[in-house]
């Protein structure tokens, strides 16, 4: 692998072999030019079915391609691996079940060359739901090629990071996945950032909350070189995850302790972070407390909801939370979360899933 890359992909691979192939043709279907530029880091994260074998198979083929093969260890284990291994300048992160626009590797390499001295590049991109595809975006036209040095507009971006709905108030699209920015990896050896590998939810949201909290020149571009596949039905986000709560508590927990939360430059963070523990809890209704894999009695399942409801940082919350900054949704949620029903939050949650039915689209307000 030759050093003093301009661009280092790191790819996340488990258990992928329907989605790798398009994955890796579409950043790898680039003019010589840009090859020469990147370096294509594959992490197979003990993959048990073909994704490592299809991903050596291109390697073969492109020098620009390195696979590493490890023990299954996580999403946050790999992208660390990637982070380690990698010599470009910059870092972008790829899931394997995505692709690029055409050119899209050219755009990066073009946008990070112009702006040397960022710390992190946010950019946009595409969701694709089946064969429908919308745009993602974050930044209004005066934003473009912004230097975000102010501490207050650091902020900002932080509270979009945990609830982009408080932040760009027409907007629902999500900010603290890694696949719409890019890194100078410097800057992140600098300030040993890595992704919480304890963290087994919301880790990249947890990482990209630490890396504005660090930057001091985050740049904003108003390019879409990326496509995410959003599943609806069969995606492992919709799963039975019986810890759930649990998962984000230690989420909640570790984000407390990093002591961002007593300045007047803050209030933006805690009334951002009120939203996210709600929309966590509302995520919880569809993957914990009343997912169909769940085997306990309607009775059982609703008294758990209580606890969690009279529990902290959910019962501070609920109490707290400013409505005007939720989405409306939310706004109900929040409403119900004051009285402390849990068989409201039920027939709550029963009535979003029969529209969601009738409309025959995903409950969008209580997705990750």
């Amino acid at each position: 692998m030759i050093k003093n890359k301009l661009l280092s992909i790191i790819i996340p691979v488990y258990n992928v072999e329907k989605y790798i192939t398009k994955c890796l043709r579409s950043i790898l279907d680039e003019n010589e030019n840009t090859l020469k530029l990147i370096e294509v880091l594959v992490v197979d994260d003990g993959s048990t079915d073909r994704s490592g074998r299809i991903a050596d198979e291109f390697a073969r083929k492109y020098q620009c391609v390195k696979v590493i093969h490890r023990q299954n260890a996580g999403v946050a284990a790999a992208r660390n691996t990637g982070i380690r291994m990698a010599q470009g300048e910059w870092l972008y992160f790829v899931d394997s079940d995505d692709w690029m626009e055409n050119g899209g590797v050219r755009v990066i390499c073009a946008a990070v060359s112009k702006h040397p001295d960022a710390d992190v590049l946010l950019m946009e991109a595409y969701q694709n739901v089946g064969h429908k595809q919308k745009e993602w975006v974050h930044f209004s036209r005066e934003e473009d090629i912004t230097d975000s040095i102010d501490i207050k507009r650091i902020r900002r971006l932080q509270s979009g990071i945990l609830y982009a709905p408080l932040w760009r108030k027409t907007k629902n699209d999500p900010m603290g996945a890694p696949w719409d920015k890019v890194y100078r990896r410097d800057f992140l050896a600098g300030n040993h950032l890595l992704f919480c590998e304890h963290l087994k939810v919301l880790d990249d949201m947890v990482f990209n909350f630490e890396v504005l909290g660090a930057a001091r020149n985050a740049v904003c571009r108003k390019i879409k070189p990326y496509h995410y596949r959003r599943f609806v039905s069969d995606s492992i986000t919709n799963t039975y995850k019986p810890d759930r709560v649990l998962q984000d508590r230690a989420v909640w927990d570790y984000l407390f302790s990093l002591g961002l939360w007593g300045g007047e430059d803050t209030d933006v963070l805690r009334r951002a972070m009120t939203c996210r523990i709600i929309k966590s809890f509302s995520i919880c209704c569809r993957l914990c407390f009343f997912n169909r894999e769940n085997q306990k009695s309607l009775r059982e399942k609703v008294h758990y909801v209580k606890q969690v409801m009279e529990s902290k940082p959910y019962c501070t919350a609920f109490h707290t939370v400013r409505l005007c900054d939720l989405e409306w949704k939310l706004k109900i949620m929040a409403l119900v979360g004051r009285l402390q029903s849990g068989w409201g939050v039920y027939f709550l949650h029963a009535a979003w899933e029969l529209l969601a039915g009738i409309r025959g689209i995903g409950n969008d307000t209580v997705r990750a």
